[in-house]
């Protein structure tokens, strides 16, 4: 019974490989020989529907496949646009825009996506692909007029996914997508127009969608680029701010940096304004008057002060924090996600710029009242190192807290005396290296944290010698010295 079975299903393969064998060569016939009774049958299943119309489906993405359709120099254009052809042609029945055969029976999604992530039917990309790319300049035009009006669900994907690289903003700036003079990191433009992908996604009247996935980060510039900011919820406001904030930075049409300057301003989520407040406090100017317009507030009351001082609402910040308490109240924060090291930046970048004289002086107290380290209060040690690693390259705010508060680094006798020569402490300094070797074997010992030109500075200034050890000579005539093209090791272990 068993054998009786299974030599019925292989004569159901061999049946059915023997007829789709069968429609694949009327196909051939009908579209490459022009043959008129082929032609005549092809289009007798293809209105039949269900199986047969399957079969002709499948024949005609295998001839694809053997034309190399969107395979690179492998390609075949003369053997694609038949097939093409035949696919575009008009197909009343089909459920989607426009009523062709390729929108009739293109599947809808992907049986197993890659990676866990659908990005379109395997066959949509080559379309969008052969849309911008077919050396056929009809058949690209026609396939590009499709792709613009489509609302095949497959298809919508297949766009998506081609403009997420695209709005990507990855470190490197695109050559000629800018006008000329600016800078872009988005591949959608050629010398400021759009390019003709861009043209496609704009004149589809079915995109945006509201994304799949909130994370989905680089599909926000199609909401903004198609005037779509009733979809800018549905992102996660978190990445859509910090975003929102990079596309600022880089050429975009100055009305799509006009919608940015408007979602930044109208973030309702905690976690939008949580970001917003986030890089207004690490110094981000559009950050900072975005905050500002909407009345941002940070999650933690504690952060409030640090955030109006570095925002500059001078008058709300007085009230927040009247015992020029800023620095103390932020290292009472738990999990912060902002470094030791950019506030104390911001603080003595802002003590730089013309302040009131009140907060100038709450600042410059809190300054200068960071407790000695404590391990129940590692917060303030690492503020109080990021002053000290300031003071040595000469900030002039930093190097004066330091003075007045007399910070010094802790448990760490070869970093004591470099601190002293540089923020000009000399009276203990001289007591501690009357003749100044024990420095000088110090920076020739570890010279990596320092830089000669601030010792040099403070010399000059306060007419000491400078402190710093001469370079030393080169050994010469020393053959083992030098390097040459026969000795360098090979990747292999051996030489050259």
């Amino acid at each position: 019974m068993a054998i009786g079975l299974q030599a019925m299903h292989h004569g159901t393969m061999r049946f059915r490989r023997s007829r789709q064998g069968r429609t694949k060569d009327v196909l051939v016939a009908a579209l490459y020989e022009r043959n008129s009774r082929a032609r005549e049958r092809i289009d007798r299943w293809w209105a039949a529907g269900g199986a047969h119309r399957d079969e002709v489906w499948r024949g005609a993405w295998s001839l694809l496949s053997a034309a190399h359709f969107r395979f690179g120099n492998h390609e075949r254009p003369e053997r694609v646009v038949p097939v093409l052809e035949f696919l575009l042609e008009a197909d009343p029945t089909s459920p989607y825009r426009p009523r062709v055969r390729l929108t009739a029976c293109l599947p809808q999604t992907a049986a197993d996506p890659p990676y866990g992530e659908y990005t379109g039917h395997p066959w949509a990309p080559r379309l969008v692909e052969a849309a911008l790319e077919f050396p056929d300049p009809v058949l690209r035009q026609r396939l590009a007029d499709l792709l613009s009006v489509t609302d095949q669900p497959a298809l919508l994907d297949a766009l998506e996914t081609a403009f997420r690289p695209r709005a990507h903003l990855g470190p490197m700036t695109y050559t000629g997508a800018a006008p000329p003079g600016h800078e872009t990191r988005c591949n959608l433009w050629l010398e400021g127009e759009p390019n003709s992908f861009l043209k496609i996604v704009c004149a589809n009247p079915n995109l945006p969608r509201p994304p799949a996935q909130p994370g989905d980060i680089n599909l926000s510039l199609l909401a903004l680029l198609k005037d779509r900011p009733d979809l800018l919820p549905a992102f996660d406001q978190g990445a859509l701010a910090l975003r929102l904030l990079e596309y600022l930075t880089t050429w975009l049409p100055e009305q799509v940096h006009d919608r940015c300057r408007r979602a930044l301003r109208d973030l309702s989520a905690r976690e939008g304004v949580t970001a917003m407040c986030d890089q207004a406090m690490r110094g981000d100017a559009e950050a900072i008057a975005a905050a500002r317009d909407a009345g941002y507030r940070p999650a933690s009351p504690a952060w409030t002060p640090i955030f109006l001082l570095l925002t500059r609402q001078f008058a709300a910040y007085r009230e927040a924090d009247p015992n020029g308490r800023v620095l103390q109240l932020t290292c009472s924060i738990d999990g912060s996600r902002i470094g030791e090291d950019v506030i104390i930046d911001r603080i003595l970048a802002i003590l730089d710029t013309d302040l009131p004289d009140d907060v100038a002086a709450a600042v410059r107290k809190s300054l200068r009242d960071l407790d000695p380290f404590k391990f129940e209060d590692i917060r303030r040690w690492g503020m109080r190192r990021a002053i000290l690693t300031r003071a040595i390259e000469l900030e002039p705010e930093a190097v004066a807290a330091v003075v007045d508060a007399g910070y010094l680094p802790e448990d760490d006798d070869q970093k004591l005396l470099p601190l002293l020569f540089l923020t000009e402490q000399f009276e203990r300094y001289d007591r501690e290296d009357p003749n100044g070797t024990r420095l000088r074997a110090i920076l020739a010992e570890e010279p990596y944290p320092y830089e000669h030109k601030h010792f040099r500075t403070v010399a000059k200034r306060a007419r000491r010698p400078d402190p710093w050890p001469p370079k030393q000579p080169s050994p010469s005539g020393d053959r083992t010295s030098t390097r040459h093209a026969t000795t360098w090791p090979s990747s292999f272990g051996g030489h050259f």
